[in-house]
């Protein structure tokens, strides 16, 4: 019974998004770009990564209230790696469902998905764990897309 796959939501209103684009595909360079994000005390919550070519895109979330750090951050980024194009984005909305027969029940990412393709509810980022699935919208639909996951998993949000 897909109801019980998820019995858990929350989500966050005030992150920011960090898009890294162009970043050279070498884990010492990756290692660098985490490593000046941690000495600046920025916290990173989601990281997703694609592969373009000969280089990649990373994109990561954090809480806004990081958003002094996460300056700094960009500075030395920009420093250190120099082919590195920076972009950040407040837009979003954060939202993570889950539960524990997740890991065990196929087809719940697709009726997550599904609610928010009937709703033409665009996501942007997407990470999962085996017993969650986190992503972010826009904040415009943040109403819309509680309601409709809480209508179809009886959350009670």
């Amino acid at each position: 019974m897909m109801e019980n796959i998820i019995d858990a939501v929350s989500y966050e209103e005030n992150i920011i998004q960090l898009q890294l684009r162009n970043v050279p595909k070498h884990p010492m360079i990756i290692a660098k770009i985490f490593t000046i994000l941690s000495e600046c005390g920025v916290n990173v919550d989601m990281i997703s990564q694609v592969m373009i070519e000969d280089a990649m895109q990373i994109e990561i979330t954090l809480d806004e209230k990081y958003q002094k750090n996460l300056n700094d951050a960009i500075m030395r980024l920009k420093d250190e790696v120099k082919q590195l194009e920076i972009a950040t984005n407040r837009k979003y909305f954060k939202i993570a469902v889950g539960g524990k027969l997740l890991e065990t029940t196929p087809g719940a990412a697709a009726k997550v998905f599904t609610i928010l393709g009937d709703n033409n509810i665009h996501f942007y980022q997407v990470t999962t764990s085996k017993r969650t699935i986190s992503f972010i919208v826009d904040k415009k639909h943040k109403e819309l897309a509680m309601k409709k996951l809480d209508e179809a998993f009886g959350l009670n949000i």
